[in-house]
């Protein structure tokens, strides 16, 4: 199970590490490490994934009852947010590998339920493997395409580790997002 995972993704600990607690959705979460990451840290997180399997575990390691679980297709704003709370108001929104495995067609949906999510000035950070053309796995997509899925009004800050991207939504800042740090250049080993 590749959304199995124990502990939260270092871009994600990074990013929210020292600042200010606010609204976060993390789509495609998994068993859910990164929303019990950040729900410790204060964040108010609610976490989607259309794998029931996937959410019933994330409830089973969530025994502080922190975050709010829903299984759902993110690419459908209304499975996202039933009741329109969420709307414009997610300081952070996560993608930790949902992105790139979304089938083509159904991709403008997931770039809807973000731009109903976001508020201004929300964080957007995505990992998303670029275009394989054959072989197991996900499909893969773009930097270039996830900019234009998106639309105007987000800024790409950084690439904060492989596969990363950090993008934030224009308008007046509630929080200073632009330490969304560049990833160090790959080196060699052998």
């Amino acid at each position: 199970m590749p959304w199995n995972r124990a502990m939260a993704s270092g871009p994600i600990s990074a990013w929210a590490d020292g600042r200010p607690p606010g609204v976060a959705v993390d789509l495609g979460c998994g068993t859910g490490a990164d929303a019990r990451h950040l729900a410790g840290l204060g964040w108010q997180v609610t976490a989607v994934d259309y794998v029931p399997r996937a959410i019933a575990m994330a409830r089973q390691h969530d025994r502080k009852r922190q975050v709010l679980w829903r299984i759902g297709d993110v690419t459908a704003e209304d499975q996202v947010d039933p009741d329109g709370v969420l709307a414009a108001a997610c300081d952070l929104v996560v993608d930790n590998g949902c992105l790139h495995g979304i089938p083509t067609a159904a991709r403008k949906g997931w770039a809807a339920t973000v731009n109903h999510l976001a508020m201004s000035g929300a964080a957007l950070l995505v990992r998303a493997a670029p275009p394989r053309h054959r072989g197991i796995g996900p499909a893969g997509i773009a930097t270039t395409d996830i900019a234009t899925l998106l639309g105007d009004g987000w800024l790409e800050l950084g690439h904060p580790a492989l596969d990363w991207r950090c993008y934030q939504r224009s308008g007046p800042n509630r929080r200073p997002n632009t330490e969304c740090r560049d990833a160090p250049p790959a080196t060699e080993t052998g």
